[in-house]
C-alpha cells in the first residue's frame, strides 16, 4: 500500500524492517545502516555511500537506491559478477519484494518528505 511511509523515521523503520525480513544484516555490510547514520537533511541533500548519491528527491528512476534494490543496472546485476557493487541487500535470503521496493519509491516520488506535506 503506497503511502504508508510518510516520514524519516518511518522510512528508517521500513528499512529495519525490509533487512529483517529478507535475513539481512546491514551491520555486516561494509556500509552499515547508513538509513539510521543520516540525518534527513543529509539524506535529501548530498547523502552518499560507497560513493555513490543515495537518492535524487522526486525522482526515484534516478535514484541509485532503487537500482540497488531492484537490482535494474550493470552496477547491481545480481546476475553478472563482474557487477561493481552486486545486488542489494548482499549475503541476504532473498531480496526486497517488489511492493516493498515500490513503496520506498513512492516515498522518494513524493519528496522524501519527513512529515505532512507542505501546504500551497
Amino acid at each position: 500500500m503506497a503511502g504508508k511511509i510518510t516520514t524519516y523515521a518511518d522510512f528508517q523503520n521500513f528499512m529495519d524492517a525490509c533487512c529483517t525480513k529478507v535475513g539481512a544484516d546491514p551491520d555486516l555490510s561494509g556500509h552499515g545502516r547508513w538509513w539510521r547514520e543520516m540525518t534527513h537533511t543529509t539524506f535529501v541533500t548530498d547523502g552518499m555511500v560507497k560513493g555513490q548519491r543515495v537518492v535524487v528527491v522526486g525522482d526515484p528512476d534516478n535514484s541509485v537506491m532503487i537500482h540497488a534494490l531492484r537490482g535494474d543496472t550493470p552496477d547491481f546485476d545480481a546476475n553478472d559478477p563482474n557487477a561493481r557493487f552486486g545486488r542489494m541487500p548482499l549475503n541476504a535470503n532473498s531480496f526486497f519484494a517488489d511492493a516493498d521496493i515500490d513503496e520506498i519509491a513512492d516515498w522518494i516520488k513524493r519528496g522524501c518528505l519527513d512529515g505532512a506535506a507542505p501546504s500551497v
